[in-house]
Order: C-alpha cells, then sequence, then structure tokens
C-alpha cells in the first residue's frame, strides 16, 4: 500500500516540476536588435545583440541562441551554431553578440532587389524590415521567436 502511496507522490511532484520548467520556457524574455557592422565587397556583416531575460524564480538551462535574418521569406543571414549551454540563474538575464555574414552581393540582389543593393552598396540612406528568428533550446525544450526590425543605413 504504501508504494502505491509513494509512487503517487513521486507522480504529482514529477508532474509539478515538469509544469514549472514547461512554464518557465515559455515565459522567458527575447530581445534581439540588428545593426549594419561592415559593408564590403563580399557582402554585408551584420551585428545581432540577443538579450534573453528569465524573469523565474527557478534558473534555467539555455542553448546559445541561433540568429536568422529573413527579408520577404527570403534568408539574408544566419549566425554561427553554437553546441554550448548557458545557465540563466533565476531572475537574471544574458546578451549574445553575435556576427552574422551574408551570402554576398549576388544572393543580396537577388533577395533585396537591384535597387536596394545598389543603394546598401552606395552607402545612400535606406531603410527596409528584416525578420529576426531566435531560436533556442530551454531546458530541453525548443524556444523560438521572431522579431520585425527595422534596418536603416
Amino acid at each position: 500500500m504504501y508504494k502505491w502511496i509513494l509512487g503517487g507522490a513521486a507522480v504529482i511532484f514529477a508532474g509539478k516540476y515538469l509544469s514549472e520548467l514547461s512554464l518557465a520556457s515559455e515565459n522567458i524574455i527575447a530581445q534581439v536588435s540588428v545593426q549594419i557592422q561592415k559593408v564590403s565587397l563580399s557582402g554585408i556583416e551584420l551585428r545581432a545583440i540577443v538579450r534573453l531575460q528569465n524573469p523565474n524564480p527557478i534558473g534555467l538551462r539555455l542553448q546559445h541562441p541561433f540568429v536568422q535574418l529573413k527579408y520577404k521569406d527570403s534568408v539574408i543571414g544566419n549566425s554561427v551554431i553554437k553546441n554550448e549551454l548557458i545557465n540563466l540563474e533565476r531572475n537574471s538575464e544574458e546578451m549574445f553578440a553575435l556576427t552574422i555574414r551574408s551570402a554576398g552581393w549576388l544572393s543580396l540582389v537577388q533577395t533585396l532587389g537591384v535597387e536596394l543593393a545598389q543603394k546598401i552598396r552606395g552607402g545612400k540612406g535606406v531603410h527596409f524590415q528584416i525578420h529576426a528568428t531566435t531560436s533556442t533550446r530551454v531546458n530541453n525544450l525548443p524556444f523560438s521567436k521572431e522579431d520585425i526590425i527595422t534596418i536603416t543605413i
């Protein structure tokens, strides 16, 4: 009889703990800002600053964030994938500076259009919107957030 009671209590506590972890992974706050760092003959080098905040009363284990940039459903750049785990303590935040390289001018011309790509290469004033998707794993649960960011040169 005691085995059944202890087994039931273990299931209840395990379920409560897993529920808290699942809720904590949904409450994480991710903010991304993207800036053009360098325009060269090989393409555009962007810098993404990712700020992850843990407003939960429990610590989380995160995989290093991955950022993908899209313009009109076409990928214009990715960050490097790192298989690195980070502990994010309760009620704390962590910032990451990620370098994103574009595929090159030929790909950018096809994605952004000739007129916009020529303005960027010429250093003329231009602004356009991109979609930044931040992906990570929080306590081995997938987490993804999409932001719309305006790039201004």
